[in-house]
């Protein structure tokens, strides 16, 4: 069996460093820590028109298509003024933007694959841009884990990046919702791991590729310097799980893919591994 894994964009956010890389990557050792991030600018427009510095990181999502289901990893940005409008409500004006190409629809057709020829989609933990597409997907049966449902149906104030205004995307397919607890065999050549750290029950996906086993890491690294300095985001739950995970990937796959990172087109210009 050979597995091909699609990076599909489904629109992109403004992410700080502080976001990006725990301690905004201050270290004397690291004279410009602006620039460890691809794409670092001092040009981002917010709605209200105030200028910032950060990167706009693309939002995947990732279709793995070649063995006998068809199955997505994670649903993608929903409808960006929603988010705007429903972050904006806890303090968060960051930018949220989609083209016409970027739309999951149009994306999944490039490869053939309508939204009701889905079969799973794997939501690697329940963030808003991670469950923003969930409805589209009439008869797909969705894979969470366990711990990730308590925060995200009910969130604490304290707790980023789940929303109360959000729920209904869980709800809405709470019908066709199989939850699962610790590391699971998915298909054949896809296996979940619970990584944990960066929320309570985030997952990776491990896919056998023509390519080697490939580490689809989801939010456990946003980008290529937390991989390559073994430097994490500043978005954590539980920092020694998280590197804990760090490990364990790296014991696991042959090519580490993190999730949230435009650098992705310089190693896989073609948007594929296969």
């Amino acid at each position: 069996m050979s597995l091909q894994i699609h990076h599909i964009v489904t629109g992109e956010l403004e992410s700080s460093l502080s976001v990006s890389i725990l301690n905004s990557g201050i270290h004397p050792d690291i004279p410009d820590n602006k620039a460890l991030l691809y794409g670092f600018r001092d040009d981002i427009v917010r709605l209200d028109g105030s200028v910032h510095e950060g990167v706009m990181v693309p939002v995947p999502v990732w279709l793995i298509l070649g063995g006998d289901k068809t199955i997505l990893i994670d649903s993608g940005l929903g409808d960006v003024d929603e988010v705007a409008a429903m972050q904006h409500r806890y303090g968060v004006d960051f930018v949220a933007s989609r083209s016409h190409d970027q739309d999951l629809r149009a994306g999944l057709a490039r490869y053939g694959v309508k939204p009701e020829d889905v079969d799973i989609v794997v939501l690697t933990h329940l963030h808003f841009d991670h469950v923003g597409n969930n409805e589209i997907f009439p008869n797909a049966t969705f894979f969470v884990q366990k711990d990730e449902l308590p925060q995200a149906t009910t969130p604490p104030h304290f707790c980023m990046f789940y929303y109360p205004e959000y729920v209904y995307k869980v709800d809405q397919i709470r019908d066709r919702l199989c939850v699962i607890d610790g590391d699971y065999d998915l298909a054949d050549g896809i296996r979940l791991l619970k990584i944990g750290g960066h929320t309570p029950g985030c997952m990776v996906v491990l896919v056998e590729t023509g390519s080697g086993v490939v580490c689809l890491t989801s939010d456990v690294m946003y980008n290529y310097v937390n991989l390559e300095l073994n430097w994490p985001m500043g978005s954590f739950w539980n920092l020694p799980e998280l590197m804990t995970g760090y490990d364990r990937i790296r014991n696991s796959a042959d090519i580490i893919v993190p999730e949230h990172d435009w650098k992705f087109l310089q190693h896989f210009p073609s948007g594929t591994i296969s």
